[in-house]
């Protein structure tokens, strides 16, 4: 009977991926499925119960949830894994669309591209990477995935590693919070000496700040209109400071980098303002993207000396330059994937071949010391330890080649291996 464990074609385990992410479920859907790392430890530890599954590893993000089973017995595995990772939280996946299955290459081949960014919804985001690898250290910590899934797991942050370091798959920003960032650095080279004046709270603030505060902005001042979104916003942004909003005028002078992203239907900032503020700063550049739309910032401020001035249009031709170059990076990093996905397939075929190999080199070892017992006395004893080195050696290089080659990358299919096994008649010990 087939070993439910590999895939027939190609040597490549039988892996089982289940998944959604943020192409066929929408938002509502894909927050029931968000696993914290509480829950996925329980997780792991009720698949681990289950007879048909051998190994399990659960990748969950805020744009997917996939998990990766190597089953015992795939059908009872595909059941048991959909319903205690889907169905118990959100019973509508079974909608047409909602989900995904792969199987063996396919599964594997999708993992490696979710590490590399190629899956991602932002095309090459680098945190993917990093929760790919909290993933498989949590998997192996509990001992949910074994020897397969763990070197699989492993496999994908490698490629992951790769595609970042040896490709422009993660380069150049592709969304306007780092822009920002991309800007600020190639007029300031150092964020942590930036002062950032950031006008509005809502959503598109918090994603512009958390960016800025990730890379090291030195201090974030905010101001906005209404109490409660700026008071939301501080809950989030502790280390920053809220001034009230008619100081902005004052808080322009001190600060190297402006951020204007509010619903205001007119200029919050003016040409006069910015003129007051850049005559206090001598040659220091200033800074200003405006997200606002319609404009926050004056336009006509554009022309003064020192003053940077970026509007959604130029930010948006900026974003769509750098995706450019991230997609014409993709053949790269999918040589690399095809590169690393052959080291697995190399790896798995020798773990497949091995048994084999341990059992062929019992025979014939069985078989050298039993002659070597029989001969034994046709030999002087002083002579007996080399002759035991001697048939040793000579049987240690008979194997080599034949051992090296059933491990290594071109070895045999399974109907080869069990060619092997009948011709030295290894099952009938």
């Amino acid at each position: 009977m087939r070993d439910s464990r590999r895939d027939s074609e190609g040597g490549l385990p039988r892996v089982l991926l289940i998944g959604v992410d943020h192409r066929c479920a929408p938002i509502e859907l894909r927050e029931k499925l968000a696993y914290s790392e509480d829950e996925t430890g329980e997780l792991l530890r009720s698949l681990q119960e289950s007879p048909d599954i051998t190994e399990a590893c659960l990748v969950s993000t805020c744009n997917r949830t996939e998990i990766y089973l190597l089953p015992q017995h795939e059908a009872e595995a595909y059941r048991t894994g959909f319903e205690r990772v889907f169905l118990e939280r959100a019973s509508e996946i079974e909608a047409e669309g909602r989900f995904y299955v792969k199987r063996g290459q396919e599964a594997v081949r999708h993992l490696f591209e979710v590490a590399s960014g190629l899956q991602s919804m932002v095309l090459g985001e680098p945190e993917i990477l990093g929760q790919v690898r909290r993933s498989a250290l949590t998997a192996e910590e509990l001992e949910a995935s074994g020897t397969v899934l763990r070197r699989l797991m492993r496999g994908a942050v490698a490629a992951g590693g790769r595609a970042r370091n040896d490709t422009a798959i993660g380069s150049g920003a592709i969304s306007f919070g780092y822009a920002i960032v991309d800007l600020a650095r190639s007029i300031f080279s150092r964020l942590d000496s930036c002062s950032v004046l950031l006008l509005g709270a809502g959503e598109t603030a918090r994603q512009v700040a958390r960016n800025l505060l990730e890379r090291g902005a030195r201090e974030l001042v905010v101001a906005n209109r209404g109490s409660r979104r700026l008071e939301e916003f501080q809950q989030l942004f502790p280390q920053s400071r809220a001034i009230p909003y008619e100081d902005r005028h004052q808080a322009l002078q001190a600060s190297d980098l402006v951020v204007a992203c509010t619903g205001a239907d007119q200029p919050i900032l003016y040409r006069d303002d910015f003129e007051r503020a850049m005559s206090s700063r001598k040659a220091r550049p200033l800074l200003a993207a405006d997200l606002g739309v319609p404009r926050n910032l004056d336009p006509a401020a554009g022309d003064l000396d020192n003053l940077f001035l970026q509007d959604v249009d130029s930010l948006e031709q900026l974003i769509a330059q750098n995706l450019r170059k991230r997609r014409d990076e993709i053949p790269r990093v999918q040589e690399i994937l095809d590169r690393e996905l052959a080291i697995f397939t190399s790896w798995y075929r020798g773990l497949a071949a091995e048994p084999l190999v341990a059992q062929l080199q019992k025979q014939i070892e069985h078989i050298r010391q039993r002659e070597v017992a029989n001969s034994r006395r046709h030999f002087p004893e002083e002579t007996h330890d080399n002759l035991d080195r001697l048939t040793r050696s000579l049987v240690r290089k008979i194997l080599h080649h034949p051992s090296t080659h059933l491990r290594s990358n071109d070895s045999p299919d399974y109907r080869q291996l069990e060619a092997v096994r009948q011709l030295f008649r290894l099952d009938d010990d």
